[in-house]
């Protein structure tokens, strides 16, 4: 990894995919004969940290496996993508985190996860002193103890934060929007916490919004972009026109892209405008985070956007 590049720290959940491609999702219990396998590494922390190294950042990732052979798989797999990972720690007794992906021919996934509920949670272990050398930090929902730490040292040190906001199923979610600086929701989670937010995308983002610690809210929309909020007035991003394969890791992708493009102080719209290419592009390739671009794919995407959303309320509450 080159010195000089801009460093991301991602915090959270690394686990092993194994991917099914099949013409439809069965309606009835069934067997299925599959047209297509692959395996690996993932999880949303290490997908973005996959992103990062790709992109050309530093890329550094906080994680849980078990002492297992899938946990050493995820390990092995994602040093060989060049993210460093000598501090994924390996639990005793603990089952790495594995996950059964279909994916249709329109390029929708389904998703089976096991999370060992007896991997330690514990997170006292992590060496926060070094968040303040990279620069920024990621963290997603699924270690809550770890992204309370490391989102309070960021904040601590001055280091840009930006939030990996997904669905949770501990109500949690609630608790992170205010902890980070800067805060990428997934649709469904951000209609979790605002009921009907699809109808206001404005007015969910504003009643969300700290002034005294964000400087960003934004919510992806798959292929319509997205919508981000900066204190005042909502902005919509286009979304870009591909031929859809496979959007397992796309959201991983984008808020790997989105926290590099923080990293290296870019403004929120080209920050979200790289997020949104990378993304895109990576759902043209099936395999899930095996389809994460690299620079030299991205600098030769000539991207098609579409009509950004219609923001109707495009106006400061």
């Amino acid at each position: 990894m080159n010195a000089h590049a801009a460093s991301v720290l991602c915090v959270g959940v690394a686990v092993y995919d194994q991917i099914f491609a099949l013409p439809e999702f069965p309606a009835t219990p069934t067997k299925v004969f599959c047209t297509a396998f692959a395996s690996a590494a993932g999880g949303p922390a290490a997908n973005a940290a996959v992103t990062v190294a790709r992109q050309g950042g530093r890329a550094t990732l906080w994680a849980r496996v078990g002492a297992d052979a899938q946990g050493a798989r995820i390990v092995q797999e994602l040093g060989e993508a060049g993210v460093d990972v000598s501090a994924v720690r390996r639990v005793e007794g603990g089952r790495s985190g594995t996950s059964a992906v279909a994916i249709n021919d329109a390029g929708e996934r389904l998703i089976l996860a096991f999370a060992d509920p007896l991997l330690d949670r514990d997170a006292s272990w992590l060496p926060l002193a070094q968040v303040a050398s990279h620069d920024a930090v990621l963290c997603d929902v699924r270690w809550p103890a770890a992204t309370r730490a490391v989102l309070a040292a960021a904040r601590n040190a001055g280091v840009p934060s930006v939030l990996d906001a997904d669905l949770t199923s501990d109500g949690t979610l609630a608790e992170f929007v205010p902890l980070a600086r800067q805060v990428v929701f997934s649709m469904p989670a951000l209609e979790k916490l605002r009921p009907g937010a699809g109808k206001d995308l404005h007015r969910a983002l504003a009643e969300l919004w700290r002034p005294d610690i964000h400087t960003l809210l934004a919510v992806t929309l798959g292929e319509q972009g997205c919508v981000w909020y900066d204190g005042h007035v909502s902005h919509a991003l286009p979304g870009i026109d591909v031929q859809v394969v496979d959007t397992l890791a796309a959201g991983d992708t984008f808020h790997g892209a989105f926290a590099l493009a923080i990293a290296r102080r870019q403004h929120p719209t080209e920050a979200l405008d790289f997020a949104n290419r990378v993304a895109a592009l990576k759902c043209t390739r099936w395999g899930g985070g095996t389809g994460i671009p690299t620079v030299d794919e991205l600098d030769r995407f000539q991207p098609r956007y579409r009509t950004a959303v219609d923001l109707s309320c495009d106006a400061p509450v």
